[in-house]
């Protein structure tokens, strides 16, 4: 049953974004079962246009519950093990997002920022293809061309005045997967080959990672 977009002060559902890196095929089941059951997902054989999945998203209003949309953000990105999520994915038509920052190269700190109605300011002209995933878009993955880097500006979840951060490789592209999710576009629209089983994806990426020097 689709979900709907629903007012910050209602219950929110669960969703979420680009998958981590590969665990074991139990932690993986457990893992789909979770999101099936809290993310909004996209059903590529019924696609819905109304779906929220497919509206481009409001900036915050005043009065919205911030705190409250950046606390059930943080939970469904843990719970699905994203690496990425944004609020039209837990059904909230609003620009804010989460990215968690660090996953790759392997070896970093890992942090998860909240980016709130971000636009962006500057693209490289390079691109890079490289394998996503999405929670919202259930069992496949696929190849993409992304931006190598970008600035974005930001409101910071504690508000106060914009930001701006400057993104590159890997959470360049977290961020370009996020901003899309706000434009109601799916990295699907956007693969220039074959879905492939996201356990495929993983291997395909993996192996471009390791190409890369970002994990062993």
């Amino acid at each position: 049953m689709r979900r709907s977009a629903v007012a910050l002060g209602l219950g929110l559902f669960f969703t979420g974004c680009a998958h981590a890196p590969a665990s074991t095929a139990r932690d993986d089941a457990a893992r789909e079962l979770r999101t099936q059951k809290l993310i909004v997902q996209w059903q590529r054989s019924a696609p819905d246009p109304q779906s929220v999945l497919r509206q481009r998203a409001l900036p915050v209003q005043p009065g919205d519950d911030v705190p409250g949309l950046l606390q059930k953000l943080r939970e469904a990105l843990d719970a699905t093990g994203g690496v990425g999520i944004a609020a039209p994915q837990i059904g909230v038509s609003r620009r804010v997002f989460l990215i968690k920052h660090g996953t790759r190269p392997v070896g970093q700190a890992v942090t998860v920022r909240a980016y709130i109605d971000p636009e962006v300011v500057w693209r490289a002209d390079a691109v890079v293809d490289d394998y996503e995933a999405c929670l919202s878009v259930a069992g496949v993955g696929g190849r993409l061309p992304r931006t190598v880097s970008l600035r974005l500006r930001y409101t910071p979840e504690e508000g106060g005045p914009q930001q701006q951060i400057e993104l590159s490789d890997w959470d360049a592209r977290i961020a370009q997967h996020e901003l899309d999710h706000l434009d109601g576009t799916l990295y699907i629209d956007r693969v220039t080959g074959p879905l492939v089983p996201i356990s495929e994806m993983r291997r395909l990426r993996d192996e471009t990672h390791r190409a890369r020097g970002w994990v062993k």
